[in-house]
């Protein structure tokens, strides 16, 4: 018998120290889960928050933009008159306009067309 006794130690022994290992791995699993849900916790209440604020925003939005409110205020600050009819032109009586600085200096690069090539590069296009 003490063969068996001898290997009835070992297994108590292995038992044991697999024991002792499965506890501290629990016990760290443990914090590790705690420390989670602490976590999950906190960034609850930063999305409860961030909501809240998100909420108010959008309310704060609703009233700045408030079309009767900007006519309102329009009216009072701001010396404005509808547009008459006379005074939509087109593109074409902009580009024509003498007091732009490209149309006097003959530079037509900020036109509409198609983009002025330098000098050199007309030279090589040819």
């Amino acid at each position: 018998m003490s063969g068996w006794s001898s290997l009835g130690r070992h297994t108590t022994v292995l038992f044991l120290v697999l024991a002792v290992g499965l506890a501290l791995v629990l016990f760290s699993v443990k914090y590790q889960v705690q420390d989670l849900e602490e976590e999950l916790g906190r960034l609850n209440r930063e999305i409860t928050t961030e909501r809240q604020t998100a909420h108010v925003l959008r309310a704060e939005f609703s009233y700045l933009t408030d079309a009767g409110r900007l006519r309102q205020l329009s009216d009072r600050y701001l010396d404005l008159e509808p547009v008459q009819p006379h005074q939509i032109g087109s593109f074409a009586v902009l580009s024509a306009s003498p007091d732009r600085d490209d149309q006097v200096s003959g530079d037509v690069s900020n036109t509409m067309g198609a983009p002025a090539l330098p000098a050199s590069a007309e030279g090589d296009a040819r």
